[in-house]
């Protein structure tokens, strides 16, 4: 019995160390980047609690420690060794996220919590028990929800951006925010408020946005001019695959708008963004970015974006 122990014993840990060593490289090669959506990167950072889960167990501190220096030991190494990844990381054209260093964490707590389960613990090391749970559930529940709004950015469609949205930073980059003006001049009880800037470029640009727009014919957008004076904005529409291949202007789709006082009413054929970039076609199926902006403009103004839908 003794030699089928050791034997399950080794087993364990050479699949533990197979699976640590499987994992390490992908903090380096791989992952997500600037064009992957949020769900995608949410998902893969949950790698962090995993590696650092299963590198605790194949260590196997307790052996040596116990007690709260146990817990101050492994805290500290799990934040040193995070710590120089992110620096790494950062070095190699990814951006440092200090939240990973709580996932890592999160991680090592978890398995220490399962490698001192058996035994008989104060109510003090019950509460921190319940406490790393309830870390790596807030996690979970976080990758949960990105893909819930990731759901209902789909089922919205046609619509591109749903303006009763309370957090309009969550869809959109730039200096923009929900607003009820001007929504009623066509049926919608919001609007979208957008703060243009005088610097070169300033507008903004939705990025977190149904990809898929093959089975549309045409866009549509509706904008509001508050101004007594007429504004030239830039309608910019671009793929995945601009993205990925240097982003060079004419390999993506740009037109001129000009935004009259009050209501003004766009259709751009999606036949037409297809068609822009200079070499290819547009991967209608893969949308990336929308983007208005203006650039260089003499004063700061706002426009108020009513309408954006396909059809």
């Amino acid at each position: 019995m003794g030699y089928k122990n050791d034997s399950t014993h080794w087993g364990s840990r050479i699949t533990l160390a197979g699976l640590t060593l499987a994992l390490f490289p992908l903090f380096f090669i791989g992952g997500p980047d600037w064009a992957n959506g949020l769900f995608y990167e949410a998902v893969w950072n949950l790698g962090h609690i995993l590696f650092f889960f299963l590198i605790t167990l194949l260590l196997q501190p307790q052996r040596k420690l116990g007690g709260w220096r146990l817990a101050t030991v492994t805290t500290v190494v799990v934040l040193v060794s995070g710590g120089l990844i992110e620096l790494v990381q950062s070095e190699i054209g990814r951006q440092i996220d200090w939240h990973d260093m709580l996932r890592n964490l999160v991680g090592a707590w978890l398995a220490l919590t399962c490698l001192s389960w058996p035994q008989k613990k104060s109510p003090a090391v019950w509460l921190t028990r319940i406490g790393v749970v309830t870390l790596l559930l807030w996690e979970l529940w976080f990758v949960v929800a990105i893909g819930h709004q990731q759901g209902q950015i789909t089922r919205q469609m046609p619509q591109l951006y749903n303006f009763a949205a309370t957090n309009a930073q969550l869809f959109w980059n730039g200096n923009v925010q929900r607003s009820t003006r001007f929504a009623d001049s066509v049926g919608n009880q919001f609007s979208l408020q957008v703060n243009l800037a005088t610097k070169k470029y300033s507008g903004a640009s939705l990025n977190n946005l149904a990809s898929d727009w093959s089975i549309y014919q045409n866009l549509v957008l509706t904008l509001f001019n508050p101004e007594q004076t007429p504004l030239s904005v830039v309608l910019r529409i671009n793929d995945r695959s601009h993205e990925r291949g240097g982003n060079a202007h004419e390999d993506r789709f740009n037109t001129r708008l000009v935004i009259d006082p009050g209501v003004n009413r766009f259709t751009v054929s999606l036949a037409d963004v297809q068609q822009a970039p200079a070499t290819r076609l547009m991967d209608m199926t893969d949308i990336r970015r929308l983007i208005i902006f203006t650039s260089n403009q003499a004063t700061a103004t706002t426009v108020y974006l009513l309408e954006l839908s396909l059809y």
